[in-house]
């Protein structure tokens, strides 16, 4: 009834626990791009059909040219840093016989670990992605981390809601390190379609500051994940505009994110943004009232020295 398909390089630390937890699929597909750690020795004896590739900085894209491999009325695809709970097979199942009538495609919730810990804030979890549907129904985008179309339409689409259902597991970056390495790779590897506006970045990059940070639920690791997400915003845009021939001056740089206490300094800036508010240019004013609200939900505006 399924098939899976996951694509490798050099994956044989994380694929053991995928290969585990879905030895229930008669028909895994393994597509491996080159690995030179054994990842294909360790899918062949696992009794996957393994198909070698050319290495590509992106997956998503190059899915599409591999899914006609499948033989199966569903198809089911992973990450190789992926698992799945001992559970699934049933959960599966099930899926597919209470509402594979009336959907293709289902969004399944992911739980993602960075760093040792399972980040529970609401930009991290519940990722619900687009990975169990009726095969030739899904098909992905270019760039990185697009999200999939469903080719017979969104309303054929369920997303799946936590917690009593189907979940994905995905080991996403042992460090810090590695998370920012990753974020430069993707950046730079990245489509940029879009027209430049370097403000719409800085407002996407004060977006990301106050939804990643959540100390409550992910303690000092939420700050150092919302710093490095929000100055990944930034890093797109400074590619963006080198990309668009720097032909444009890069707005508001004192705007940048950062933390700052109530120094002088500190006050001054604020005291610009409120007057920058207030302008009339709407240039200025529509991507500043993003950054605005941002940090006026932070409290970062309007405080006093010494508060």
């Amino acid at each position: 009834m399924i098939s899976l398909i996951v694509h490798t390089r050099n994956s044989a630390g994380t694929l053991p626990q995928l290969l585990a937890t879905t030895k229930w699929i008669a028909d895994r597909i393994i597509i491996d791009m080159e690995s030179v750690d054994g990842t294909q020795a360790l899918a062949g004896a696992a009794g996957c059909r393994v198909v070698s590739v050319k290495p590509s900085d992106g997956v998503d894209a190059i899915r599409n040219d591999y899914l006609p491999l499948v033989q199966e009325p569903w198809t089911l695809v992973l990450d190789s840093d992926e698992w799945l709970s001992a559970d699934a097979e049933a959960e599966v199942t099930r899926l597919i016989a209470d509402q594979g009538a009336t959907h293709d495609a289902f969004a399944i919730p992911r739980f993602n670990r960075i760093a040792g810990q399972t980040i529970r804030n609401r930009s991290w979890y519940p990722d619900q992605q687009t990975r169990l549907f009726r095969t030739g129904t899904v098909a992905w985008q270019s760039g990185h981390h697009r999200p999939p179309r469903v080719l017979t339409g969104d309303d054929r689409l369920k997303v799946l809601e936590p917690p009593d259902c189907l979940h994905i597991h995905h080991h996403n970056y042992g460090s810090l390190a590695e998370f920012i390495e990753r974020q430069v790779r993707y950046a730079i590897t990245d489509r940029y379609d879009q027209t430049f506006d370097f403000n719409a970045y800085l407002a996407a990059s004060y977006a990301e500051l106050e939804h990643r940070h959540d100390p409550r639920k992910d303690g000092d690791l939420s700050a150092a994940l919302a710093i490095v997400m929000s100055w990944d915003k930034i890093m797109r845009g400074v590619i963006h505009w080198e990309r668009s021939g720097r032909s444009t001056v890069l707005d508001n740089p004192f705007t940048l994110p950062f933390v700052v206490e109530a120094t002088d300094e500190a006050i001054r800036l604020r005291k610009e943004l409120k007057r920058l508010k207030a302008s009339k240019s709407w240039r200025l004013t529509a991507p500043l009232r993003a950054i605005y609200g941002a940090l006026n939900v932070r409290g970062w505006i309007g405080r006093k020295a010494g508060s």
